[in-house]
């Protein structure tokens, strides 16, 4: 799905692929402490080798009452902490969604659906942030 913003300019689409590229962005900032995956548990890589086109296709986003929401799906490396992890991912996601829609407010959720050790080990862990509009 995409997301449209009428302007006096004309309406202007915001198609997955560059949230893909932000949500890339944020997740390699991270050193290989998590890879990106889909909502079975599969892996599709670390963040530096992953596509947008191939990213795009597993995340979700949808807009309510004047906020966008975002879901994506990871699975941690083994021995990181999710807390850290998950809040720089968070912190770099909330700015640049900051300066895409100042007048929006968002909320922005990361799945852990997995902890990979030599196997990787289902799990159900949800870390969702909520901000809001600064104008």
């Amino acid at each position: 799905m995409s997301l449209r913003r009428k302007t006096d300019l004309g309406t202007i689409i915001l198609n997955t692929s560059v949230i893909s590229r932000e949500i890339l962005s944020a997740t390699a900032k991270v050193n290989d402490s998590l890879f990106l995956a889909t909502e079975k548990c599969k892996v599709l890589g670390s963040p530096k080798k992953v596509g947008s086109g191939e990213l795009s296709g597993n995340i979700e986003i949808s807009e309510t009452e004047g906020k966008f929401n975002l879901t994506f799906y990871v699975v941690m490396n083994f021995g990181s902490s999710i807390k850290s992890v998950t809040e720089n991912v968070l912190d770099s996601l909330e700015e640049s969604f900051k300066s895409m829609f100042p007048s929006q407010g968002g909320q922005i959720t990361i799945k852990i659906v997995g902890v990979k050790s030599k196997k990787i080990a289902p799990r159900d862990i949800e870390v969702t942030r909520e901000y809001e509009a600064t104008r």
